[in-house]
């Protein structure tokens, strides 16, 4: 099958879903399903089973307040149906421990699903045996002709990508400074700084020249297009939509090698989240310039190819072929 009738179920249209949905670029990420497949979005208490029976795909989300809704879905299926229930794992197998429900309960939660996916291999080798590895898609098309010729460049801005599920930034502010002994000039900018579960927060003002709250998706890209390079040093395993952003956007990163799309698109600038040393060395080089760092950027300018529209359509449409077949 080339297209699927798709539905996403949510349990209301939060704000920031809808600012997610109204973006312009679409930022990669879960919600990039419903343009890739012109699909659509509806909260439970408004579903039926007639409009279930409507579409071949109806995609969940896993995380807690979520897991009920497979469990109303499947009742509202006749068994005769044809529509699936699908899965979708968006947390970082790390993030779990805090979500106060037991693994049985999410394991019960996977099993009522057609199929279940995660977005990275090391959060989905602890899914049920059968879920796929499938990474969100992104706009890459469109994210690749995002200009910079109205911005306003400055060559010693860096920035660092504040994760707030894990809330860490006091090991990127010492690899900074150790950056500053070269490069004292520099500006460092945290981004998508949260202090609500920040035990650092009391000395985010003397850790970093410039803290950047969220802001919108367009606002966050060009932001980025500015600085010399973007730090993204998260030390869960995750799938890491930003590194997406940064590849098509041509901004070097250099950060941790336990993120999926860092792995995949800087090969060369990804290390252990604790090696200090070799990231200080790999910022010096990113730094410098030259022919070295026109090689990686040339390199995660094609690989970052694999998260496009079409790539992405295809291993989902595997995914469904797969369930389809092999439904209980």
């Amino acid at each position: 099958m080339s297209r699927i009738k798709y539905l996403h179920c949510v349990q209301r249209i939060t704000p920031s879903i809808q600012r997610a949905l109204e973006e312009v670029p679409r930022r990669a990420g879960m919600f990039n399903w419903l343009f890739l497949f012109k699909g659509t979005i509806i909260p439970i208490n408004i579903i039926t089973p007639d409009i279930l029976e409507d579409y071949d795909v109806i995609q969940i989300n896993m995380a807690p307040v979520d897991q009920p809704m497979i469990h109303k879905v499947r009742k509202m299926l006749p068994k005769s149906s044809s529509t699936l229930i699908i899965g979708n794992n968006d947390y970082t197998c790390e993030s779990w421990e805090l979500w106060g429900v037991t693994p049985q309960y999410y394991e019960h939660a996977q099993d009522i699903c057609d199929a279940v996916f995660g977005t990275e291999p090391y959060q989905t080798s602890f899914l049920r045996d059968d879920a796929f590895v499938i990474p969100h898609p992104c706009w890459t098309k469109m994210m690749k002709h995002i200009g910079t010729d109205d911005l306003e460049m400055d060559r010693f801005k860096v920035g660092y990508n504040f994760h707030w599920w894990e809330a860490k930034s006091y090991a990127a502010n010492i690899i900074f400074d150790k950056l500053k002994i070269k490069y004292p000039k520099l500006i460092t900018r945290i981004y998508g700084y949260n202090p609500v579960h920040d035990k650092m927060k009391q000395w985010q003002k003397v850790m970093w020249d410039d803290i950047k709250d969220p802001m919108s998706y367009p606002s966050f890209l060009r932001s980025l297009m500015t600085n010399r390079f973007l730090f993204e040093n998260c030390s869960y395993h995750t799938y890491g939509r930003t590194s997406v952003d940064t590849a098509c956007l041509g901004v070097p990163t250099v950060g941790s090698n336990r993120i999926m799309s860092m792995r995949h698109c800087f090969p060369n600038m990804s290390f252990d989240p604790f090696d200090a040393k070799s990231i200080v060395e790999c910022m010096d080089k990113i730094l410098q310039g030259g022919s070295w760092l026109d090689e990686q950027m040339d390199y995660a300018s094609e690989a970052v190819e694999y998260f496009n529209y079409d790539n992405s359509k295809e291993r989902y449409l595997k995914m469904y072929d797969y369930a389809k077949d092999n439904r209980k």
